[in-house]
């Protein structure tokens, strides 16, 4: 929660200095992909309990996130709009793609022996945390619709990231309970 609360803090400060390099290196203390891989985990398992388990934290996560980018926005009302905020609130198919890359790369770091999942990390965390915060501070400022437009981006992000997550780990064998359960490929599908 606190590495949470301190990525949403220099991130919120790097929209509104309008520097994508300190948002990108906010993402570096950002911890959102182990909730997301284990929900990943929990719907390629069929595990409930998991499931249960990494939804909340992940919400928990965002929560800390929305937070503090909410007070941010809040203190520096007087700050204007910027460029990197507006850019994170119009979902386009880049991000999609950009989500779905970087789910399935965090997945393939995570089972490879050889690769980092830390720089992977911070790939997804740049697809969720600027977004967020964008959100929470547009928030702050009564801009409704351009806050829906990033909690949108920040959806489809989790939403994109937690699906490649899951191909990728099914497809690497990590579907121990949902074989044990009998499962088939399509029933599995199905159930999920």
């Amino acid at each position: 929660m606190v590495m949470n609360m301190l990525a949403a803090t220099i991130a919120s400060y790097g929209l509104f200095a309008n520097s994508p390099a300190v948002i990108i290196g906010a993402m570096i203390i950002a911890m959102l992909l182990g909730p997301i891989t284990g929900v990943s985990l929990a719907l390629v398992d069929s595990d409930v309990k998991s499931l249960l388990r990494g939804v909340g934290t992940l919400l928990v996560g965002a929560a800390g996130v929305i937070a503090t980018a909410y007070t941010i926005g809040s203190i520096h009302i007087d700050v204007p709009i910027t460029a990197e905020i507006l850019g994170r609130t119009h979902p386009n198919f880049a991000d999609l793609m950009i989500a779905l890359a970087g789910g399935a790369a965090g997945a393939y770091a995570s089972v490879s022996p050889r690769l980092s999942v830390a720089f992977v990390g911070v790939a997804i965390a740049t697809a969720l945390v600027p977004p967020l915060c964008a959100a929470s501070i547009l928030l702050a400022r009564g801009q409704h619709q351009l806050a829906f437009g990033a909690f949108l981006l920040t959806f489809t992000n989790i939403v994109a990231i937690q699906f490649a997550s899951s191909v990728v780990l099914f497809a690497t064998g990590f579907r121990k309970l949902s074989e044990a359960k009998g499962l088939s490929v399509l029933q599995f599908l199905k159930y999920n």
